[in-house]
């Protein structure tokens, strides 16, 4: 049985150690950069995406604002010209308006809130990359260090 164990254990090493050849520490991170860039990429296109959505919708609310006002506006005139009936269906009107201006107002501030939210996500993400980077510069430093001590001691 301890041929067996022995055997086991040889096997395990030579594994291990085909993996760490096959596996190259320095390309791996280097690949895990690089999709954290085109993950970046990838959100930065979704809050432009959201921003404009965002704009949109502002420019609903004010259009439909400035449409309420021109209903009060056509209310007022109708009344001056003593046209009750156009008067209150002029106000009718600016009630409408005011609820649709409303509702896409509500729609606007949670578009907000979601711009927001993205816009923190870039800026999460550029952290992270920025993190990586340095973890890389690290990571490749000790790699150098830990060849340059093997070199040795197979000198020595």
């Amino acid at each position: 049985m301890k041929w067996l164990n022995d055997f086991t254990l040889i096997m395990r090493s030579s594994i291990t150690a085909l993996r760490e050849t096959v596996q190259d520490p320095e390309r791996m991170i280097h690949q895990l950069i690089i999709d954290m860039e085109e993950e970046l990429e990838r959100v930065r296109a979704s809050v432009a995406s959201a921003i404009a959505d965002e704009i949109q919708l502002r420019k609903q609310v004010e259009g439909t604002r400035d449409e309420s006002r021109q209903w009060m506006d056509r209310a007022t005139a109708a009344l001056r010209r003593g046209d009750e009936s156009g008067s209150k269906a002029a106000l009718e009107q600016k009630v409408l308006a005011e609820q649709r201006a409303n509702s896409l107002d509500a729609e606007y501030r949670k578009q907000q809130e979601q711009t927001a939210k993205l816009q923190r996500s870039v800026r999460d993400l550029e952290d992270k990359i920025r993190q990586a980077r340095q973890k890389q510069t690290l990571l490749l430093a000790r790699l150098v260090r830990a060849e340059s001590e093997q070199r040795i001691d197979r000198a020595l």
